[in-house]
């Protein structure tokens, strides 16, 4: 009798196990869909504003970390990339007071910017850091020749 109470004990926390990892999991690939249709959205938005889509934006980043040496690393990594940026001590800004703002002019493609944000958010995340999501400014549609 012991020992089916003791098989039924430990089917029972695998059981815990496996429905907690597949909870993780479901979590996981929910923070990378809201991601992803931030970007969307926002690019969605600028097309919407008569942003030309086949121009170059002037795209602007912006990352926080708790420590200048995670902030330097992620900012050594962007500049390898092309991207200008800088960082600045904001104490006020709590834990997380080293601000990365990147900079880069970049066409911007819907699956582009989705992997250049789980990029960032992961590079972040391993620094204890946090993406804080990127902007651009419209780039107006020039016009074309009379038709």
């Amino acid at each position: 009798m012991e020992l089916s109470a003791t098989w039924m004990y430990a089917f029972a926390i695998i059981g815990g196990v496996v429905a907690a990892w597949r909870i993780w999991q479901n979590l996981q690939k929910l923070r990378r869909q809201k991601n992803d249709s931030w970007d969307e959205r926002l690019i969605a938005q600028l097309r919407k504003r008569g942003s030309d889509p086949f121009k170059p934006h002037d795209v602007d980043f912006f990352l926080a970390f708790p420590t200048p040496e995670g902030a330097m690393e992620v900012d050594r990594m962007l500049k390898a990339e092309g991207f200008d940026a800088e960082i600045v001590d904001t104490p006020d800004n709590g834990e997380q007071r080293y601000v990365l703002h990147a900079h880069k002019s970049m066409q911007l493609t819907v699956p582009d910017m989705q992997e250049l944000s789980r990029r960032l958010t992961e590079a972040a995340t391993q620094r204890q850091g946090r993406y804080d999501g990127w902007s651009a400014k419209e780039v107006p549609i020039a016009p074309g020749p009379p038709v």
